[in-house]
């Protein structure tokens, strides 16, 4: 999602603005005293788009300023142009110290724009200064063998989607799938308040024939609200529906919390106006997944006390009313971001996650629930250099479907397993 990424979009839909903090206010070039003030102003707030175009500015006075070399850096990391971040890091680390979290986001962005070899020696010299960090042991640990991140049991192609912006998050609903899709914005609210910062997301459903989409259309309005949606999650045969939706933070207008929302489908089809799931104001919730018997759900959340940025949770059905939620624990949940949890049809577990390692953004994870062994990364060609999430299976389990912005912007691919691991041999720079 260089989008608007999904990076920007629904990370977390908290951390990041399409979801996020900064709808709602605008902060007037005439109000402030200097463009430095509304970059900063911007990039606090997390605008890294709005932000960007300000520093560029800026620094064509100032070209060997470090501070505003990061902050470049850190606004295309953000919005995930890796290419772009990369050549802003190296200059900044040319000739300067820097704190050891530019280290790391440094080698980071090398991993995703494929450069393995020069982002273990940058892992390696942010561990001298923080040799306990889980997130770069586990990925200089990835990066030493690559070639086992390469699995020719998939085959993936991209599903022709007939939406021009970004689409993500699919699940299947009847005969096609449900997604996350950037585009129309019908409500007053959001064709007023889009310009801010990027486009709004909505739910879109596309009948299948054959894995060949037919054409998208909105899903529900009372799904599709004048907030962001994001992904969905359907059960109970399909009569009912949880989906993430952003919302304001009571009392401060210009930032927002993501909540799951709980809808049922009435006998005409429509669906009733969704009802929010969990009481919450100081965090989000996020990326809904759940069992078959609709008993047991996991979900992404920032919530004080997990173990990094943000983590899976869990939480049960009993008699009628969901449980406090359970962080998943350590085996799954890192010091990075865990998100957009899904089941298969058995009740197994795959995520998406930056701090286990592999091949650089966002990778997908098959987790072992009974806690006795590692997540395992599901290897290219269904992970990337770049970020991979919100995988679903098919329920004849050989095929499925994900999102990745490989190809430069959030789409969906189409993955089937074809057969047993051979590893491939991959060239490391």
């Amino acid at each position: 999602m260089r989008i608007t990424s999904l990076w920007l979009i629904l990370i977390f839909f908290w951390t990041l603005p399409s979801f996020g903090q900064i709808v709602g206010k605008h902060i007037s070039l005439r109000s402030e005293s200097s463009l430095r003030q509304h970059a900063d102003s911007y990039f606090e707030r997390n605008a890294f788009s709005h932000a960007a175009k300000l520093y560029n500015k800026i620094i064509l006075e100032h070209p060997d300023d470090q501070e505003l070399q990061l902050r470049l850096a850190d606004c295309y990391r953000m919005l995930r142009e890796p290419h772009s971040a990369e050549q802003w890091y190296r200059l900044a680390l040319k000739r300067h110290q820097a704190e050891p979290e530019h280290l790391f986001s440094f080698a980071s962005v090398l991993c995703a724009t494929g450069k393995y070899q020069e982002a273990t020696n940058w892992f390696t010299r942010y561990l001298a200064l923080k040799p306990s960090d889980q997130r770069a042991l586990a990925a200089v640990e990835s990066l030493k063998n690559p070639q086992l991140l390469f699995d020719s049991r998939y085959e993936v192609q991209q599903l022709p989607i007939e939406i021009p912006g970004a689409v993500f998050s699919p699940v299947i609903f009847n005969d096609g799938l449900v997604f996350v899709g950037e585009g129309a914005t019908g409500s007053l609210v959001k064709k007023m308040t889009t310009w801010i910062e990027g486009p709004y997301f909505d739910l879109y459903y596309v009948p299948l024939n054959q894995d060949k989409p037919g054409f998208p259309k909105y899903l529900d309005d009372r799904l599709n609200s004048v907030f962001h949606e994001g992904p969905a999650t359907f059960f109970d045969g399909g009569n009912k529906v949880i989906i993430t939706r952003s919302a304001f933070k009571k009392g401060q207008e210009d930032t927002r919390n993501l909540q799951l929302m709980i809808a049922e489908r009435k006998p005409n089809g429509t669906w009733t106006s969704p009802k929010k799931l969990f009481h919450h104001q100081d965090y989000s919730i996020a990326h809904p997944a759940i069992t078959q018997d609709g008993k047991v759900l996991y979900f992404s959340s920032d919530k004080p006390g997990g173990f990094g940025g943000s983590d899976l949770y869990r939480s049960e059905l009993v008699d009628g009313q969901w449980t406090d939620p359970v962080n998943a624990g350590p085996q799954i949940n890192t010091s990075g971001n865990e998100l957009f949890p899904s089941l298969d049809a058995d009740g197994t577990l795959f995520f998406s996650s930056d701090g286990h390692g592999g091949l650089g953004g966002l990778e997908i994870f098959r987790a072992d629930l009974s806690g006795t062994s590692d997540p395992v990364n599901l290897g290219y060609p269904i992970n990337s250099p770049g970020d991979d999430f919100g995988l679903v299976w098919h329920e004849d389990a050989n095929k499925g479907y994900f999102s990745t912005d490989r190809s430069g912007q959030d789409r969906i691919f189409r993955f089937e397993r074809k057969r047993q691991l051979v590893n491939a041999a991959v060239p490391v720079n």
